[in-house]
């Protein structure tokens, strides 16, 4: 049964813009593919910090979400909704299937949104 970690590396490896396979993970980070595949699907489930830190910097994702998904950090605030990262933006953009008008909508929310935001604020 994969674990949270194992979902959430899944999911890295696999944003349509990527589907990377074990093997080019492997040789990208040195991380062997057979370790990768043991992680995703929860066999081994608490890699060591430095085995994360290659993963979150090879895939674009915060070091600090690993940390979470695989036990070693709290989540601070887990009622708040995931992240959404801009690469994950064009795989919803497609299956999404907007219409004009639809699009036109989403751009006014994302405004709206933005004009709220603090200065400083990210």
């Amino acid at each position: 049964m994969a674990s949270r970690l194992g979902e959430e590396l899944v999911r890295l490896r696999q944003v349509k813009s990527r589907a990377l396979s074990l093997r080019e993970v492997e040789r990208q980070t040195g991380i062997s593919n057979e370790y990768l595949s043991q992680l995703e699907r929860g066999v081994a489930t608490r890699p060591a910090p430095d085995v994360l830190q290659k993963l979150a910097k090879f895939y674009g994702a915060p070091y600090e979400s690993l940390l979470i998904a695989a036990g070693y950090l709290k989540d601070k605030v887990s009622e708040r909704p995931p992240r959404v990262f801009p690469r994950d933006v064009e795989a919803i953009a497609k299956s999404a299937q907007f219409s004009g008008e639809e699009w036109d909508e989403v751009r006014s929310f994302m405004t709206f949104l933005a004009s709220k935001r603090k200065p400083g604020q990210k």
